[in-house]
């Protein structure tokens, strides 16, 4: 049976819909506290199921596979990433890939999530994946949920008040809106008609999504997101409406659920959890203020807690907290780390690649080997900094090897690399990561002696969109060209390890350093 609607329980629970909203001043004297974002990065659209004292969480991939990240955490602060649900798209499907949805329905757990079909790109679907155990691997079943022809995206499973599985879902196109259907009883199939839940409202700027259901006390909480979450300047909030019914009808509360602030803007498309003593949560994304083009929609945590009219109230009394008492278990934030370990047994799960080019790569005594793509092969994680350093010696036979900044998620991103040529010259790209040699920004080339020496690519950026570029050969650094800066509404997420040559070539990375 599905229990993804986060079901309100007595005691602790019970006590906590009689406090008023969490303040400011509660949270900055509690102890322990914890810091937002519990998740840095570009790390959309968050889901989370709890598994006993265990949550689990998964996030958009856009472009990038593995297909949705995975992540293990005990308090809901320090998150441990896993190996991504899926290694490959499901052969229907084309990027992007977003909006994963976790499920538990008969003893094990489904992805509900959103793709592109490759008959047709323009109208999403839903589709479902399952695993028999929420750390996966999640297998595909083999063909979309739901296609309707203005596309869908953004499923949520619920019950109604007869114990009925329901698909919620954004109807993409159209009139918008979000929308109901009828599951079959093993929930891979959707039955009777298209039911709407919540019409767009003038002060949504055409755009309601993101629905998620809170059962308490015999009525349904849908809270679901509005507006713009993307292009700059993006103006996302999370809103609420309250029904007796699962379909409704439902009332809009009178005030929004979630509204950003200067320093965490744009907060929506959230999930709900209850943590085992019975208390509410509610993780979403927001974008912090560093950040005026959205590059990195962090995961946010936010107190659910029941105000005295009988809605409940996110964050500090619908804004969210930078710094809020920890969920039971949490005793302090472990520090993060952006080296991977080269001297693990296997790849770190942080590295990705373009959804329809994966990387050959594999990691043995202290090395990353990465096979050649002619258009070139690329091997990437993200990063997060106001300054950010990477190193990385090479060697390569029978192809380029490089290091490059990679930005945003569309089409797997536009990057600036540096790449070491079979003559020892050091050029200095732009262009589409893994879409060929890019345009040449510059070039330089070393006395014989440094040709000769094995070369450490380096690469600074600041403030995530200047980028400069160098290599030291032959016990000497050389600068290449100036400082790149990024198109005005890009910005860096990742860096890139490449490969550019025949498949049969190799390069191989080793003493890799990110600092930031």
């Amino acid at each position: 049976m599905p229990s993804r609607v986060v079901t309100a329980l007595v005691g602790l629970f019970a006590l906590a819909a009689a406090l008023p909203p969490i303040s400011g001043a509660a949270a900055r004297s509690a102890a322990p506290t914890f810091s937002n974002p519990v998740i840095a990065g570009q790390f959309a659209d968050p889901t989370v199921l709890r598994d006993g004292d265990v949550y689990y969480l998964s996030v958009t991939s856009r472009a990038w596979a593995p297909i949705f990240p995975l992540f293990r955490s005990r308090d809901l602060v320090n998150w441990e990433r896993l190996p991504a649900a899926m290694a490959r798209p499901p052969a229907w499907a084309s990027a992007p890939f977003w909006a994963p949805e976790l499920v538990r329905w008969d003893g094990e757990t489904r992805i509900y999530f959103t793709a592109r079909p490759q008959r047709d790109i323009h109208a999403p679907c839903i589709g479902v994946a399952r695993a028999a155990s929420p750390d996966g691997p999640y297998r595909d079943l083999g063909r979309p949920l739901l296609c309707p022809p203005d596309g869908a995206i953004d499923a949520f499973v619920a019950r109604d008040e007869h114990d009925n599985p329901y698909l919620l879902y954004r109807r993409f196109a159209g009139e918008g809106g979000i929308w109901a259907q009828q599951l079959s009883a093993d929930g891979l199939r959707v039955t009777g008609p298209e039911r709407l839940l919540i019409a767009v409202a003038p002060g949504d700027d055409g755009v309601v999504e993101g629905p998620a259901v809170i059962a308490r006390d015999g009525a349904f909480f849908l809270t679901f997101a509005a507006r713009n979450c993307c292009k700059p300047p993006c103006d996302y909030v999370q809103a609420i409406a309250r029904s007796d019914r699962l379909l409704g009808p439902y009332v809009r509360a009178p005030r929004l659920a979630l509204a950003g602030t200067p320093r965490a803007r744009c907060p929506g498309h959230g999930t709900p959890v209850d943590d085992p003593l019975g208390g509410g949560w509610f993780l979403h994304h927001a974008v912090l203020a560093d950040d005026p083009v959205n590059a990195r929609r962090n995961v946010f945590l936010e107190p659910l807690r029941w105000g005295l009219d009988g809605w409940p109230v996110l964050g500090d009394a619908g804004r969210p907290l930078l710094r809020a008492p920890g969920p039971p278990g949490f005793a302090f934030r472990a520090p993060l780390r952006q080296t991977p370990d080269l001297n693990a047994p296997s790849l770190d799960v942080g590295w990705e690649w373009p959804w329809n080019r994966p990387a050959r790569a594999s990691q043995r005594d202290g090395r990353i080997t990465l096979g050649g793509q002619p258009r070139g092969a690329v091997l990437a994680r993200q990063v997060a900094g106001r300054m950010v350093r990477a190193e990385v010696r090479t060697t390569a036979r029978g192809c380029v090897p490089g290091l490059a900044a990679v930005q945003g998620d569309e089409h797997a991103g536009e990057a600036i690399g540096v790449e070491r040529l079979a003559d020892g010259r050091l050029r200095a790209w732009r262009g589409r990561a893994g879409a060929g040699a890019g345009r040449t920004l510059a070039t330089v080339t070393p006395p014989a002696g440094a040709v000769r020496a094995t070369p450490t690519l380096a690469l600074t950026v600041r403030d995530s969109r200047l980028v400069r570029l160098s290599v030291r050969a032959g016990g000497r650094t050389y600068r290449i060209g100036g400082a790149f800066a990024t198109p005005p509404k890009r910005r860096v997420v990742r860096l890139a390890l490449t490969c550019r040559g025949p498949r049969t070539a190799q390069a191989r990375f080793e003493r890799l350093r990110i600092s930031g």
